[in-house]
């Protein structure tokens, strides 16, 4: 069962290889009562830049206009270090719902990033579900969450 943790729309978005996992998503997403806000790509047939995708989450999260956001490309990995660009989200790769699970509790996680070249269909939906039916712990989580947003690089 999920227990929604958000009436606002979960943004998604993928690159050329990722279009047909955000299709199915995307239905999941909306069989379980959620609204859904597609940011493209719409074909497979043209290669485009994971890291585009990735930027317009970010806007969709900076605006507040979602909470959350999944982000797809073939091994996830351009999608999390571009979202991991900015200080307000909270991008993680996972591959498993234990993952998921931690991701969320420890880190509040707001941008889900998957693999679609890497991760098989059963276990996505059970990363998914975990992802949005896990809340952050407090206490010394909420604590390093903190510290985390204040974080300067520059002061490195």
């Amino acid at each position: 069962m999920i227990t929604k943790l958000t009436d606002k729309p979960i943004s998604i978005a993928a690159d050329h290889r990722g279009v047909v996992l955000k299709e199915r998503l995307k239905g999941w997403l909306l069989a379980k009562g959620y609204r859904v806000k597609d940011c493209g790509t719409d074909s497979a047939a043209a290669r485009v830049d994971a890291m585009d995708y990735a930027l317009q989450l970010v806007a969709e999260l900076k605006a507040s206009r979602s909470d959350f956001a999944i982000g797809i490309c073939g091994s996830g990995q351009m999608m999390a270090i571009t979202a991991n660009r900015f200080p307000f989200v909270r991008a993680t790769l996972l591959h498993t719902a234990e993952e998921s699970i931690d991701a969320r509790r420890h880190g509040d996680a707001n941008m889900l990033v998957l693999g679609a070249d890497v991760t098989d269909d059963a276990t996505v939906e059970s990363i998914l579900a975990a992802f949005l039916n896990t809340t952050a712990l407090g206490d010394r989580y909420a604590e390093r969450r903190k510290r985390l947003a204040e974080l300067d690089i520059s002061e490195l």
